[in-house]
């Protein structure tokens, strides 16, 4: 019997608060399905605090003879939500990512992927590697419909379309009067018309939220008295507890407004954006200001959903 039931496989360490949220809902996910953390094997850019933070044994993903022991003692590699397959920013995700999953197979391990956006795939070479990948997975769950669609066109079967995983983590209840507006921007090309379009509606009041280091320079741009930097699921709950609406562009962004139950709009520099923004029922701004509404709630079986699996 091997040591660890399952491995965690996403873009876990790189201090991006979005995937860390991933990584703990993936987790809360195995222990409600009997898996205990001393159980659990996390890939991660800087193991020491992933092992530190989730109190599971943690791995440099970078060190391939430590990656090929660890998954010996491996039952299944899980692809842990988030955009993993995708050529935007260059083809190598895909050809590490792809590089490991075959490892891993190498090594008898069986593969899953949950909570997946899939692409953009812009070239042959990154549809070649992602759906070489993905059709390792017995099973596949996705968060939209562009990445069933394309989950389809790639040849992989046993494909359902479900949530993104940190949905399923519960919140806090915080006591706190809705005072002021919550935005969020990120480096993109589309970065200056955002900006242009946002601006005239943030007032002094306004707080921006950065979920990664690199949001920090583009709120700058909007003049802000105070950028606060969100390093867990409990300084979200606190700082989303005193928004009276929210305004932003990364996919967590939304995903959090939407737990804290804020009226949101979402800037989408990304179709994964804009797919959540639709199938959360809240506007897209795009080139003008759209008005931030109550997010649809979310479905009680959400976590079901991935138990399933």
């Amino acid at each position: 019997m091997r040591k660890f039931k399952a491995a965690l496989l996403g873009y876990y360490g790189f201090g991006n608060l979005g995937d860390e949220l991933l990584l703990q809902a993936c987790i809360d996910i195995l222990e409600r399905n009997g898996i205990k953390r001393e159980e659990v094997l996390v890939l991660s850019n800087n193991p020491e605090e992933t092992a530190k933070t989730f109190h599971v044994k943690s791995i440099n993903r970078w060190k391939y003879r430590e990656v090929m022991s660890a998954f010996r003692e491996t039952e299944t590699l899980i692809l842990g939500g988030g955009g993993l397959f995708q050529d935007v920013t260059s083809l190598k995700s895909c050809v590490w990512y792809w590089g490991i999953m075959r490892l891993a197979k190498f090594l008898g391990v069986k593969l899953s992927a949950w909570g997946q956006s899939i692409g953009p795939l812009n070239s042959k070479v990154s549809k070649f590697f992602a759906g070489d990948a993905l059709r390792l997975c017995g099973k596949i769950h996705v968060r939209d419909d562009n990445s069933l669609k394309l989950a389809g066109a790639l040849g992989c079967k046993k494909v359902i379309k479900g949530n993104d995983l940190v949905l399923t983590l519960k919140p806090e209840k915080f006591t706190s009067q809705k005072k002021f507006m919550l935005v969020n921007l990120r480096p993109c090309a589309q970065l200056e018309k955002f900006v242009k379009v946002l601006k005239p509606h943030v007032d002094n009041e306004a707080v921006g939220a950065a979920l990664s280091p690199e949001d920090e320079g583009p709120l700058s741009l909007l003049g802000l008295d105070r950028i606060i930097r969100v390093r867990n699921f409990q300084e979200a709950g606190a700082l989303w507890s005193g928004a009276s609406c929210a305004v932003g562009m990364r996919l967590h962004f939304g995903v959090l407004s939407r737990i804290f139950r804020t009226p949101l709009a979402l800037m989408p520099y990304d179709v994964k954006v804009s797919e959540f923004a639709k199938s959360s029922n809240v506007p897209c701004i795009v080139d003008e200001w759209r008005e931030p509404v109550m997010p649809r709630e979310i479905p009680e079986d959400v976590c079901g959903e991935i138990l399933s699996l």
